[in-house]
């Protein structure tokens, strides 16, 4: 290859890293354990086990759908914002809300838990669980559904969002974030209850807000007939294994939204065949 462009290339590379740095939060890349942290949040951290954070999310679902109460819509951000708090906590080594930073044997108090939430999550956080030392999903759902107060926060009727937080280290060996919240103006879309894949193309929406008429979509198929609007609705996805794609736009009056969510398809059955997932 031409050296003079490889020279381009890792200019271009060098330039893209500080616009991120100037315009955004910080990326932190590949796996943990990482760096401690200092300061109120801004830090993407990506998961360290993101099998048990799906996990968290489904039962948090699951125990709501008991109750009536409509599923949760997992965000990246505020995922963010609840993995930092897990990871700073066992970093640092201390148990609470707040976000300190370590000096030695003493702690210094950074911020409160909205700023945290807030450096890396544009809505409205309402509520925060954390938990430490429990070993898996179950375990700590358990210790927050055994507890009236982290109870209510999962079971919260004005959260639209959830982000979850899984961290290993410190003293307790392990730790937990649940943060909860909602953004003026965006109506989620589920599928399944936020489950993260089906082998079934039947499927079960929920759709946020008060509207007078939906339609609906699948991957970049064409839009089908406006529909009077129900919150929840049963759906066919496209027929074809892999990551499938729901969009749904609805109005009223004079107001309008879309929303969109994806589920992974295999191993599905459709008019009496099985599809399994193909590699190559």
């Amino acid at each position: 290859m031409n050296p003079q462009w490889n020279r381009h290339c890792l200019w271009v590379g060098l330039w893209a890293m500080v616009i991120v740095w100037l315009s955004g939060p910080t990326l932190i890349f590949g796996e943990g354990p990482w760096p401690a942290f200092s300061g109120c949040g801004g830090v993407q951290v990506p998961p360290l086990n993101a099998d048990y954070e799906q996990q968290v999310v489904e039962l948090v679902n699951a125990r709501r759908a008991e109750r009536g109460l409509p599923p949760l819509k997992r965000v990246e951000s505020l995922e963010y914002a609840a993995r930092y708090h897990a990871a700073d906590m066992a970093q640092d080594d201390y148990f609470n809300h707040d976000s300190y930073d370590r000096n030695g044997d003493s702690l210094i108090h950074v911020c409160d838990t909205w700023s945290r939430i807030r450096s890396l999550y544009d809505g409205f956080a309402n509520a925060e669980n954390i938990a430490a030392g429990a070993g898996d999903p179950d375990a700590v759902m358990g210790m927050w559904m055994n507890s009236s107060g982290h109870r209510n926060n999962i079971l919260n009727t004005t959260s639209r969002e959830i982000g979850v937080g899984y961290y290993e280290g410190g003293s307790w060996g392990r730790y937990w974030v649940q943060n909860f919240g909602l953004r003026d103006n965006v109506y989620p879309l589920l599928i399944n209850a936020e489950a993260r894949w089906t082998n079934s193309t039947a499927v079960t929406l929920y759709i946020y807000g008060q509207w007078s008429e939906m339609r609906l979509r699948n991957d970049d198929d064409p839009w089908g007939p406006w529909r009077p609007f129900q919150a929840t609705t049963n759906w066919t996805l496209r027929p074809q294994n892999g990551m499938r794609m729901v969009h749904a736009e609805m109005r009223q009056g004079g107001q309008s939204a879309t929303a969109s969510d994806s589920i992974w398809l295999y191993g599905m059955t459709f008019q009496g065949k099985l599809y399994l997932p193909l590699i190559k």
